[in-house]
């Protein structure tokens, strides 16, 4: 149902490797739809107009942001054929989940219930409300 993804990826398109911010992917292509559904749907703007006007559910938000920029530094810490350029995008302290930027400020950003979601079924340390929201969801045919 998740993949892990590594930090860096080789774009074919661009034809060199890039930083990749983003830890954990969705690849079941049913709960993949169900939440394309959700988005269609406009429950990214929903979700994000709750979270900006709940300071408690928008700090815990910005406090994982936090916690996977610390992740990372861990994972590259030892790392010497990661080139200077993807370290410095990667260890960016504006640089959150899923590459979202200023992610301290609001209206917050959600930017996919995809990340999310995957980041909340992947890591026990990282359920959120997102995540939790988005199965609710699922689970009730919204």
């Amino acid at each position: 149902m998740i993949r892990k993804q590594p930090l860096v990826i080789y774009s074919r398109k661009l034809k060199k490797h890039i930083p990749n911010p983003t830890r954990f992917w969705i690849v079941d292509k049913k709960l993949d739809k169900a939440i394309s559904d959700l988005e269609a749907k406009g429950y990214i703007k929903k979700i994000s107009d709750i979270v900006s006007s709940n300071d408690l559910l928008f700090n815990q938000l910005v406090d994982l942001h936090r916690k996977e920029i610390e992740v990372r530094k861990n994972l590259l810490e030892n790392e010497k054929d990661i080139p200077d350029y993807m370290k410095k995008r990667l260890l960016d302290e504006k640089v959150g989940i899923g590459g979202i930027e200023n992610f301290w400020e609001k209206p917050f950003k959600v930017k996919c219930l995809h990340l999310w979601t995957a980041y909340h079924l992947a890591d026990k340390e990282f359920e959120n409300f997102i995540g939790y929201f988005v199965l609710k969801s699922i689970r009730k045919g919204r």
